[in-house]
């Protein structure tokens, strides 16, 4: 365990294994429960890992007593990079990789320390161009649904406990996927690899979109291609979208066509966009440059535009960070550096 601080924030930070391609949060914890989930990459053989945050026994607690040493409790191997990790409810965890598959685990309380997983079942080649493979590049969820996107242009919608592709939307241009959002029951936002967000309603059989926007003009159409979306937690209408110039878009979806507001902090791919999941107002951004950025929102303003007050630099690493989460309490991180990043939020 070390701790840094660079004129940013004081950062607790734990060597792992594997380099970190998602992390997050299991949801609806007590005050006093740590656990989390990682996706790893990079490797033959990947893995899924269920940690728990603990108190080390070796050393004195900070003067917070916040948990400091990360706990394996479970782990899943998979073939491929995992490149999407989502949880459909408390008990389920979904993840999908690079090879085009969807792995259900279930999460087994085994003491108040200590998960388990069970392996539910397996979609293979989800996402396939001719009769070959193609890659998952996301996934989201909504009650007991998930949606995948995949590098053959295609959106799959599975229920969740059956584990059966329900509906499939093929993109007509055939470009490949980026990031998928599940807003509501019947509302998918999708960015595509050509510098376009398409919005679905599920309940429509045809795969032709509510509306799409562009989030570039022609002449820096491969600079400004999606990269991972979002929706505020309080106002789902409000999708956060980041860009591979840097750029973060919100946009309300209630007026597609109207103004929006641009976020500039980074300037490499953002790689992930998560908000607070409890009162407080605030997002947090994370880019290839390996930049942290904690944003303060303003949830009294009914106008995009101005739902950024502040900004504020977390944290700095010379590798990607690829993933952030935040509880109540803390903020999590990992990348290529085959570290885990803590930080704490209450400061």
């Amino acid at each position: 365990m070390n701790t840094a601080d660079d004129g940013l924030d004081e950062i607790v930070s734990f060597l792992l294994v594997d380099k970190l391609s998602r992390v997050r949060w299991l949801p609806n914890q007590t005050e006093d429960e740590h656990f989390f989930v990682t996706g790893s990459w990079g490797e033959r053989v990947n893995t899924v890992r269920l940690w728990n945050l603990v108190h080390d026994r070796l050393t004195d607690e900070d003067d917070t007593g916040v948990p400091l040493v990360p706990q394996p409790t479970a782990k899943f191997g998979v073939t491929g990079d995992i490149v999407g990790l989502e949880f459909l409810d408390d008990k389920h965890l979904a993840a999908v990789t690079s090879e085009g598959t969807l792995s259900v685990l279930d999460l087994n309380r085994e003491s108040r320390l200590s998960y388990d997983f069970t392996h539910t079942y397996n979609l293979h080649d989800l996402h396939t161009n001719g009769g070959v493979r193609s890659a998952c590049t996301g996934v989201s969820a909504f009650d007991q649904y998930l949606v995948t996107g995949g590098e053959d242009g295609t959106v799959n919608m599975v229920a969740g406990d059956a584990g059966k592709v329900i509906r499939t939307i093929r993109d007509p241009d055939g470009g490949a996927v980026q990031c998928v959002s599940f807003i509501y029951p019947d509302l998918v936002i999708v960015g595509q690899q050509y510098g376009v967000i398409d919005c679905y309603d599920t309940r429509d059989e045809s795969s032709k979109p509510v509306f799409s926007v562009e989030t570039c003009v022609e002449e820096d159409r491969d600079l400004n291609k999606p990269t991972c979306i979002n929706h505020f937690p309080k106002n789902k209408q409000v999708v956060a979208i980041g860009l591979e110039s840097g750029t973060i878009i919100l946009w309300d979806i209630r007026k597609p066509y109207g103004a929006s507001a641009l976020c500039d902090a980074h300037t490499t791919p953002v790689t992930d966009i998560q908000f607070a999941k409890e009162e407080q107002d605030l997002m947090v951004s994370a880019d290839m440059a390996g930049l942290v950025t904690q944003w303060t929102l303003n949830s009294s303003s009914s106008l995009v535009e101005y739902f950024i007050q502040s900004r504020r630099f977390r944290l700095k690493e010379f590798k990607p960070i690829n993933a952030i989460d935040m509880n109540v309490r803390h903020m999590i991180c990992g990348g290529d550096a085959e570290m885990l990043y803590l930080l704490d939020m209450m400061e």
